[in-house]
C-alpha cells in the first residue's frame, strides 16, 4: 500500500510541475506572438497564420494549466485519503495516456514513410519566415530529412520508454485507488455494524448420537429426521455430574441472536464440522427453529 501510494504521489507531483511548466512556456509563447493577419507561412498547399499558431499555443496552454490543476488534486488526495479527488485523477491519467499514445502513433506513422518526409522538407524549404524561427535547433535545407529521421528515432525511443513507465504509474495509482476505496466502504460498513452490534452468548453444542444400524426400527426413525433440533438445557437444571459429563462430551460455540428477516429463507445447519470453540450466528431463538451455523473462529 505506501509503494503504490508513493508512486502515485510522485506521477502526480510530476505531473503537475511539467504541465504548468509546459502551460507557463506556451502562455509565453502566445504573448510573443502579435496578432498579424499579413504575416503568414503559405506554400501551394500549406498556409499557417501567426494568429493560428497563437491560437494553438493558447489552446494547448489551457490544456496543460488544467491538467496541472488535476494533478494537485489528485496529489491531495493521494495524501489525504480521498478517493473522490484519486478517481479523477485516475481517469485523467488513462485518457491522456490514451490520447497521447493515439496521436503519437499516427504521427509516427506518416513520419515514417520517406515520401511523406521529403513532401514536409519541400514545403519547409518554401518557408523562409519558419527556417529562420527552427534553426536554433539545426534544421536547414541541406540537412532536412536526415534531421526529421533522426528526431523521428529519438522521439520513438523517448515515446517507448515514456509509456512503460506510464503504464507502471498507472496500475499502480489503480491498485492504490482500489484498495483506499475498499478501506473506506469497509470503514463505512464497519461504523454500520458497529450500531448494530449484539453480545455473543456460549452454548454447548451435543455430539450427534450414534445409531445401531442393525437396529431398523431406529434407523427408519433417524432417515426420517430431515435435520436436527436443538433446544436451549441450561446447565443449572442438572446435577453437577452430568454437567461436567456434558462439558466434557459437547462442543462450546458462540451465538449471537439476529432478528431474522421476514423473507428470508431458513437454512438448515449441517453437524458435522468437529471445530472447537466455532461462532455460530443464531437467526432465531434455538428452542423455535433451525439455527444457522458459521464455521469461523472466535
Amino acid at each position: 500500500m505506501k509503494s503504490y501510494r508513493s508512486a502515485s504521489a510522485a506521477t502526480a507531483l510530476i505531473g503537475a510541475v511539467s504541465n504548468i511548466a509546459l502551460a507557463v512556456y506556451l502562455w509565453n509563447v502566445w504573448r510573443s506572438l502579435a496578432w498579424e493577419p499579413g504575416s503568414e507561412w503559405e506554400g501551394s498547399r500549406f498556409s499557417l497564420s501567426r494568429d493560428g499558431v497563437r491560437l494553438i499555443c493558447a489552446l494547448f496552454s489551457a490544456y496543460f494549466a488544467t491538467a496541472s490543476a488535476i494533478c494537485v488534486f489528485g496529489l491531495a488526495g493521494i495524501i489525504k485519503g480521498i478517493p473522490s479527488f484519486v478517481r479523477i485523477y485516475r481517469n485523467y491519467v488513462i485518457g491522456d495516456f490514451a490520447f497521447c499514445t493515439l496521436f503519437a502513433v499516427l504521427v509516427s506513422s506518416a513520419a515514417v514513410d520517406p515520401a511523406a518526409r521529403a513532401q514536409v522538407c519541400e514545403q519547409v524549404s518554401r518557408q523562409p519566415d519558419l527556417l529562420s524561427d527552427v534553426i536554433d535547433l539545426g534544421l536547414t535545407l541541406e540537412n532536412c530529412e536526415q534531421w526529421f529521421e533522426r528526431g523521428l528515432m529519438a522521439f520513438m525511443a523517448v515515446f517507448l520508454l515514456r509509456t512503460v513507465v506510464r503504464i507502471h504509474f498507472i496500475f499502480a495509482l489503480s491498485r492504490f485507488y482500489a484498495r483506499l476505496a475498499s478501506g473506506h466502504r469497509c470503514d463505512s460498513s464497519c461504523m454500520h455494524d458497529d450500531d448494530n452490534f449484539t453480545p455473543l452468548e456460549r452454548i454447548y453444542l451435543l455430539p450427534h448420537p450414534s445409531i445401531d444400524h442393525n437396529d431398523k426400527r431406529a434407523f427408519a426413525n433417524e432417515a426420517s429426521l430431515q435435520s436436527p433440533i436443538y433446544a436451549p438445557v441450561p446447565l443449572a437444571q442438572v446435577s453437577p455430574q452430568i454437567a461436567h459429563q456434558l462439558r466434557a462430551t459437547a462442543t462450546e460455540a458462540w451465538i449471537s441472536r439476529v432478528p431474522l428477516p421476514h423473507h428470508a429463507p431458513a437454512r438448515v445447519p449441517s453437524y458435522e464440522s468437529g471445530y472447537e470453540d466455532t461462532q455460530y450466528d443464531l437467526r432465531s431463538p434455538p428452542s423455535i427453529g433451525p439455527i444457522h451455523l458459521k464455521n469461523e473462529s472466535h
